[in-house]
């Protein structure tokens, strides 16, 4: 009797999927990515803070949503014109932005820019004046960050009647009185008014650090001296040192030779250097103290306090010469000699 055979079971070849379908599923995940990268970028532009140094934006009466972007991208306030005009057209911000000055810094994203101009909301400026910033790095500051334009800015500081209105002193310019600090005003005050709270804080500190004016010609010398300190001084502690080698130097009617009083001529031609070269020492100006004898006409700079007491109160020294080692310090010597083989030592 013949055994039943088993079935035989044949497994059905696999289909690989139609190439319709993986187009369909690669277009499905192309959609995803386009969309997943559209909504980072969204929320980059939207919601991440911008971060920038304060700077003044003046928004003018009837100006344009666009013209309005075109000035914060220009202030570097926002990221993207075009963000900013897609939202303040979707939020219907766009009929309501106010005209008028706005600061903007810090860490603001597109949001809270968009809402500060349709509240019209303005605050302080700040400005920040490091020691020993020279009155045109000043003046570049406060242009900077949108207080006034640089010659204007200029003229008002080089007015002698200014000058003499709000120093006392029948000085060239500002220069050496215009005291290193940050200060915070409100962004409407006039030029005279920015500078007389920058006077008034210089005559204040004076005076906190127990410093007379009881002649004003000497005190003058006093401050170019202390400008011309606070430029040489790496350390603070350095200041008197350094302030007794340069009044031992004016008492033997040697030349100061100092090196930031050149730089301060090569700053107002727009040069900064690290180092200077042999014909830099030869530039032919009242401030190049490697060839004239005394002091230049004015400050270089406007020092701190302790650049000035330095002066008044002068550490006592035989020292004639120093020279910045590059790390931080001066090098003291008290005969030439001594000073060309200590540098030698230090170009090895």
């Amino acid at each position: 009797m013949d055994q039943p055979q088993p079935d035989v079971i044949t497994e059905a070849p696999v289909e690989s999927p139609k190439p319709k379908s993986r187009l369909l599923t690669r277009l499905v995940i192309i959609i995803c990515l386009i969309l997943l990268l559209g909504v980072g970028i969204s929320a980059y532009n939207l919601f991440i803070p911008v971060k920038t140094s304060e700077v003044i934006v003046r928004i003018r009466p009837g100006q344009s949503t666009r013209a309005i972007a075109r000035e914060l991208k220009s202030g570097k306030v926002i990221r993207s014109s075009i963000w900013f005009n897609v939202l303040a057209r979707l939020t219907k911000s766009d009929k309501k932005l106010k005209a008028g000055r706005y600061v903007f810094g810090g860490n603001v994203n597109l949001i809270q820019t968009i809402n500060r101009i349709k509240e019209g909301r303005s605050t302080l400026i700040h400005l920040t004046i490091p020691e020993g910033f020279s009155l045109y790095r000043t003046i570049r500051e406060m242009e900077k960050i949108g207080i006034g334009s640089y010659d204007s800015l200029f003229a008002a500081a080089t007015n002698p009647q200014l000058v003499k209105k709000l120093t006392g002193f029948d000085a060239m310019s500002l220069e050496g009185f215009l005291y290193p600090e940050t200060y915070a005003f409100d962004i409407d005050l006039e030029h005279e008014q920015i500078f007389a709270l920058m006077t008034r804080q210089f005559f204040q500190r004076i005076k906190a650090a127990d410093l007379e004016i009881d002649d004003q010609k000497e005190f003058y010398r006093n401050l170019i001296l202390a400008s011309i300190v606070e430029q040489e001084a790496v350390k603070e502690e350095e200041k008197p040192l350094i302030a007794g080698v340069f009044l031992n130097r004016l008492k033997k009617k040697m030349k100061l030779e100092s090196c930031p009083t050149i730089d301060y001529t090569l700053e107002r031609q727009g040069i900064f250097k690290k180092q200077l070269s042999y014909d830099d020492l030869q530039i032919d100006t009242p401030y190049n103290t490697y060839k004239i004898s005394g002091l230049p006409p004015n400050p270089i700079c406007n020092p701190s306090a302790s650049s000035l007491q330095a002066v008044y109160y002068p550490e006592i020294t035989e020292y004639l010469y120093f020279f910045a080692d590059f790390e931080g310090r001066n090098v003291f010597s008290k005969t030439y000699a001594e000073h060309i083989n200590k540098q030698k030592l230090y170009d090895r």
